[in-house]
C-alpha cells in the first residue's frame, strides 16, 4: 500500500479493543473497509474479534499491550507495521476507570486510572505520531467523555482524566493545523452494552459506535452524543457551583460495577 496516496485504505490501530467501544468500533471500522490493528491486555478477546472480522471479509490483527506501557506498546506497534505497513489512523480508545470515593479515598486507584486514560492516550499519540509527521499524513482520534464537562459525584479521577484527554487533543489539533494530520476527539455520555437492562438517556452500542465511526471517516474535530445527554450536560456547566453541587450530590455511583 502506497501510505502517501490519499484515497488508500485507511490502517487503523485501536487501543482497549478487547470490549466495549472499541471491540465494536472496531467492527464497524472494518465494516467500512479499513484494516484494524487492535490493542489491549487481553489476547482471548481479541482473538475472537479479528475472527468476526475474516469472516465478515474485512482484515484485522490482534497484538497483546498495555497503554501505560510505552516500551510495550511501541513494540506492539512495530508489529502492525510490518505486517500492515504505516498506521494512518489511531483511535486511542482504551480507558476507564472506577469510582472516586472520598470516605475510603484511595491515591493509588485515582493515579491508575488518571494513567490508563490520559497516559495511555498520549503513549498511543507517542508511537504513531513520527511517522504520521514524515508523511504528512494521518488522524489521531481521541476517546474523551462528556464527564469531561464537569466535576461529576464519585468521579473525580475520571473527570480529571478525561478533561486532561479533551484538553491534550485540542492542544494537539492547534499544533497539527498546517500540516496534513487531522484530530478527532469524541465524547460519548453513558452508552447501553447489549446486554444491559441500564437504558435511561443510554445511546444503544450499536448506534453510538455506527455515529461515531461516520465522525471518524468524516474526520470530524469533535462529536458528542447522545443528545439528549449532552443537552443536559450543557445546562448542567452552566450552573453556578453552589446549585451544581446540589444538584448532583448524593448521585454518583453506587457501586464499582
Amino acid at each position: 500500500m502506497n501510505s502517501s496516496d490519499p484515497h488508500a485504505p485507511e490502517v487503523t490501530l485501536i487501543t482497549g479493543a478487547s470490549q466495549g467501544i472499541g471491540y465494536n468500533l472496531a467492527l464497524e471500522l472494518a465494516r467500512r473497509g479499513e484494516a484494524v490493528a487492535v490493542v489491549a491486555r487481553r489476547q482471548p478477546e481479541l482473538d475472537e474479534l479479528v475472527a468476526r472480522i475474516a469472516a465478515a471479509g474485512g482484515r484485522a490483527m490482534a497484538v497483546t499491550a498495555d497503554v501505560t506501557d510505552r516500551v510495550a506498546l511501541a513494540a506492539a506497534v512495530d508489529r502492525i507495521r510490518s505486517e500492515f505497513g504505516p498506521i494512518t489512523r489511531l483511535v486511542a480508545n482504551a480507558g476507564g476507570g472506577t469510582p472516586t470515593r472520598v470516605a475510603n479515598y484511595d491515591a493509588q486507584t485515582v493515579e491508575d486510572t488518571i494513567r490508563l486514560n490520559l497516559i495511555g492516550t498520549a503513549n498511543a499519540v507517542g508511537v504513531v505520531i513520527e511517522d504520521m509527521l514524515a508523511a504528512d499524513r494521518g488522524h489521531l482520534v481521541a476517546m474523551g467523555s462528556l464527564a469531561a464537562m464537569r466535576g461529576l459525584p464519585t468521579a473525580a479521577a475520571y473527570s480529571a482524566a478525561k478533561a486532561g484527554v479533551a484538553n491534550f487533543m485540542e492542544s494537539l489539533a492547534i499544533d497539527l493545523r498546517q500540516t496534513g494530520i487531522d484530530v478527532t476527539l469524541l465524547e460519548p455520555g453513558f452508552v447501553a452494552k447489549p446486554d444491559s437492562n441500564k437504558r435511561r438517556m443510554r445511546m444503544p452500542m450499536d448506534v453510538a459506535t455506527a455515529r461515531m465511526a461516520t465522525a471518524i471517516i468524516a474526520r470530524r474535530r469533535h462529536w458528542r452524543g447522545p443528545a439528549s445527554l449532552v443537552f443536559a450536560a450543557n445546562i448542567l456547566r452552566l450552573l453556578p457551583f453552589s446549585v451544581y453541587s446540589r444538584v448532583l450530590a448524593g448521585r454518583g455511583r453506587t457501586t464499582d460495577a
